[in-house]
């Protein structure tokens, strides 16, 4: 090659989905979700962790459910397919949220006088999804 001269490369573009983003991010939440209720039931009490667990997974399903509707297209031509998996993703998120709170404090004991465990945990793992990608960016 002559001095002065660079070799072009050719690299292919970085497509919009990245799914692995979304199993990272699902997966931090699954493992705080466990770990929470391990750390409450040694501090607090057996309800206390169970409300905990059901916050905990209670956001981690809702957010498996979006991240499955909102990565299932890719690329420029399936535009419209992935604003509609994102709204369909956010609405079926929402229902889920609903449908498990309203389990939880139907069928599992203590968790009305534990809420406040159920809403912490639902808050922190919920949380994760914004403290995930950060992390993942810096390694």
């Amino acid at each position: 090659m002559v001095e002065g001269k660079r070799k072009k490369t050719v690299t292919k573009p970085s497509t919009l989905n990245k799914g692995y983003i979304a199993v990272y991010v699902v997966g931090s939440q699954a493992l705080v979700s466990t770990l929470i209720p391990v750390l409450v039931l040694f501090a607090v009490s057996k309800e206390a962790a169970l409300a905990a667990l059901a916050g905990g997974w209670t956001a981690v399903l809702a957010n498996l459910y979006f991240a499955i509707q909102a990565f299932r297209f890719s690329g420029a031509r399936a535009s419209q397919e992935m604003v509609q998996a994102f709204y369909r993703g956010e609405a079926g998120k929402f229902v889920i949220v609903m449908l498990l709170f309203i389990a939880a404090f139907k069928l599992l004991p203590g968790v009305r006088e534990s809420a406040a465990y159920l809403f912490s945990a639902f808050f922190i793992v919920y949380g994760i999804a914004w403290v995930a990608p950060l992390l993942l960016r810096k390694t």
